[in-house]
């Protein structure tokens, strides 16, 4: 995997090329947005509802602990993991965790890491981690790591976190690199230590000096709700803290269900690539995002508010269970040409939330998937029109 990119006062616009065969011909601009997947699909969505989704050029973040008990049938079957959930057609990555679940903490050791999945507790160690790695062929993955740091952890929790994360990454690259299987694969380490400064400058300084072709920016949450509580402010200036580290010329994955206003400032601090699990949180409570995108360029043209900094919910969602969109014969949004807005109403959703119908996840995920799409569509333009690439 290639990345150009570059850099001004107001973002980083790039390019993602040379993934591995077949799909070394698609190339993905910066900053974007993974779809995020649970089971190997995007949640709620058939492979008939995913061909409604105007975008059909996506990238998949696959979440490991919701795929990790495909081990021996994916390995069984011989085609990779795109081909066994049945979408060959999309190229993808591998996260350790799962970014829209809260990842139960305290159970990861010296020589592994647990994930959570439908059977309960597995824990995997960095062999164990690379065999699903090569048995699921994804064009990059995030290597393993300890990313246990709840807010309020102990130093020495964020010790280890950094200490293993390192560790483990040195393993999967010396098992990375004996793999022709995985010789066009990109490899992303991880920038650990949660809110401690110091930890964080060794976690980057550290992963910078090994052969990784990415940054994958964690610990500052546990996932799922969890990331209501990300200290903002602090992170930003851990963010300009580590960047100074880290190379300009490799990509970096910030992992969340953060809210559109976060992104809009983690992307001005240099981070290129998110997840669309806000898409996901949003349809399980009944909401749809209707983030006004017009807003965006002043966004990166003038001053960002401090709405996302007092952590108050600012952005446009609508939450259409309550009473008042019942008689509410309006689209979610007006002009939006997704198939939701195009063929159904507020006061239909309503309903379908109220009687519990699974129709209403399904119609919303399309609305939050599309809009998110074209959100980061208009970032890329109006960084496009501040860098040339």
């Amino acid at each position: 995997m290639k990345f150009m990119v570059k850099v001004s006062g107001v973002g980083r616009s790039g390019r993602l090329t040379d993934f591995p065969k077949p799909f070394n011909n698609e190339i993905f601009k910066t900053p974007m947005i993974m779809a995020y997947t649970r089971g190997g699909t995007i949640p709620h969505l058939t492979f008939n509802s995913v061909q409604r989704l105007e975008d059909q050029k996506m990238l998949l973040l696959q979440t490991l602990p919701t795929v990790v008990e495909f081990k021996d049938p994916v390995k069984e079957q011989g085609k990779g993991l795109n081909a066994f959930v049945g979408l060959p057609e999309y190229p993808f990555h591998v996260s350790v965790q799962d970014p829209g679940t809260l990842t139960p903490t305290g159970f990861n050791v010296n020589k592994g890491v647990s994930v959570w999945c439908e059977g309960g507790k597995k824990k995997l160690t960095p062999g164990e981690f690379m065999e699903i790695i090569k048995s699921y062929r994804p064009v990059s993955y995030q290597a393993l790591c300890d990313s246990d740091t709840p807010l309020g952890c102990s130093k020495k929790r964020l010790n280890k976190s950094v200490d293993n994360s390192l560790r483990f990454l040195d393993s999967c690259l010396e098992e990375h690199q004996d793999c022709s299987e995985l010789c066009d694969v990109a490899v992303f380490g991880t920038i650990q230590g949660g809110y401690d400064s110091f930890l964080r400058k060794k976690s980057a300084t550290e992963t910078a000096s090994r052969a990784v072709d990415g940054f994958v920016i964690d610990g500052f949450h546990v996932n799922g709700p969890d990331v209501e509580n990300v200290d903002i402010p602090k992170m930003k200036e851990l963010l300009n803290e580590i960047f100074l580290i880290l190379p300009k010329d490799k990509p970096r994955i910030l992992h969340g269900a953060f809210e559109p206003e976060i992104m809009l400032e983690a992307i001005k601090y240099g981070i290129d690539i998110f997840d669309s699990s806000y898409a996901y949180t949003l349809a399980e409570t009944g909401e749809a995002t209707i983030f006004p995108l017009s807003k965006i360029p002043e966004y990166f043209l003038n001053e960002i508010t401090n709405c996302a900094a007092k952590r108050t919910k600012c952005s446009s969602v609508l939450t259409l269970k309550d009473d008042l969109y019942k008689a509410d014969f309006h689209p979610v949004l007006e002009k939006c040409e997704c198939y939701t807005c195009k063929h159904y109403t507020r006061a239909y959703i309503h309903h379908l939330l109220v009687t519990s119908e699974l129709l209403a996840q399904i119609l919303l995920m399309i609305h939050n998937l599309h809009h998110l799409s074209n959100f980061f569509k208009s970032i890329q333009n109006v960084l496009d029109n501040q860098n040339e690439i």
